[in-house]
């Protein structure tokens, strides 16, 4: 496992070709090079794009098409990787990378293998090019069959497409929603406390059908994107359930977790995720923002409550994991070869 000047480094898009990086430096900080890659796993370039001496810096790159991976160089050596966690796509507000968090034990997840996002039906041309250079080979839908037949996913991919593994999740509805069902939803949220707040119960039902996911992608079916209609409840599960599984501390699953309000509400995305809210729901205006507020936010005591859960039926993670999700050991390590650096 490589050491450095470097750990939890986060890559954020500041400007047109202009990225900040931040990292958690050693106790003897030391300058740190950048390269620019179009892969995570190789540096692509020869000379660095630029250099950091403090913790924090903005680094710009000439402009290029697809997804930029900055690999960061301690003076001896050991090099970590970072790219920006949401992806820049105009159709997808919610379209992000679950590779760079950090296992308990010191690993870091890859990146540019396992996306979580919320449904595809918006995406544009340029959209689908930035996607086709991923190379990705696989998507796990797991929305009702009624609700990916009212907003099928695109098939504007070139060269060898991925295969769309459908696995339902959730309530078996047909996919229509009306705004009576909207208004009962938003009514029982802003009923709860943090005591009577549930868990999702399908973390538990359809234990089953994250398994198969997960199988997939131990199975090397990679790079995959796993999604649902706005990518927060069935899909923050599944990327719960991952992460956990990988080593990652509950403290930044839940982080993960709460990105999707920090997304999906963002000023640059809240048009979007209220035209999509008006569409789901066949309302014949958009909503209110306080309507589109209340069904966005992500509540950390909503996943503690399911992991709660999960402990409660099976009597530990580990055993939901096995007895559950129906992944062996052999599954298990599999999984964590493909996905965590060595």
């Amino acid at each position: 496992m490589a050491t450095g000047s470097v750990e939890n480094p986060t890559c954020e898009q500041i400007g047109p070709n202009t990225y900040r990086i931040e990292f958690q430096p050693a106790v003897h900080s030391e300058a740190v090079e950048v390269f620019a890659s179009s892969r995570p796993d190789h540096i692509d370039s020869e000379k660095p794009v630029g250099i950091l001496r403090n913790a924090t810096g903005n680094i710009s790159v000439p402009e290029r098409a697809g997804r930029i991976y900055f690999h960061l160089k301690s003076a001896n050596g050991a090099t970590r990787v970072v790219s920006v966690r949401r992806l820049p796509l105009e159709g997808a507000n919610n379209f992000r990378d679950l590779g760079g968090y950090r296992t308990a034990d010191g690993h870091y997840v890859r990146w540019g293998l396992v996306y979580r996002s919320d449904y595809l039906v918006n995406l544009t041309p340029k959209d689908s090019a930035y996607l086709n250079s991923l190379g990705i080979r696989l998507v796990c839908d797991v929305r009702a069959d009624g609700e990916r037949m009212r907003a099928p996913d695109p098939t504007q991919w070139a060269g060898n497409a991925p295969e769309v593994l459908t696995v339902p999740i959730g309530p078996n509805r047909d996919g229509t929603l009306s705004a009576e069902d909207l208004k009962k939803r938003v009514a029982k949220i802003n009923a709860e406390t943090k005591d009577s707040i549930r868990g999702y119960d399908y973390a538990i039902t359809d234990a089953p059908q994250y398994g198969k996911i997960l199988h997939r992608i131990a199975a090397g079916d990679l790079p995959a994107v796993e999604h649902c209609t706005a990518g927060k409840d069935r899909t923050g599960v599944f990327s719960a359930i991952l992460l956990t599984a990988l080593g990652v501390p509950r403290e930044t699953v839940v982080q993960d977790y709460l990105l999707t309000t920090q997304y999906m509400l963002a000023p640059e995305s809240i048009e979007r995720t209220t035209a999509d809210l008006q569409k789901i729901f066949g309302l014949s205006e958009p909503p209110d923002v306080a309507t589109v507020k209340a069904i966005m936010t992500t509540k950390p005591e909503t996943l503690q409550a399911t992991f709660d859960n999960i402990t409660k039926t099976y009597g530990s993670f580990d055993n939901y994991l096995h007895d559950g999700l129906k992944l062996s050991d052999s599954d298990l390590a599999s999984l964590r070869e493909q996905l965590l650096e060595p």
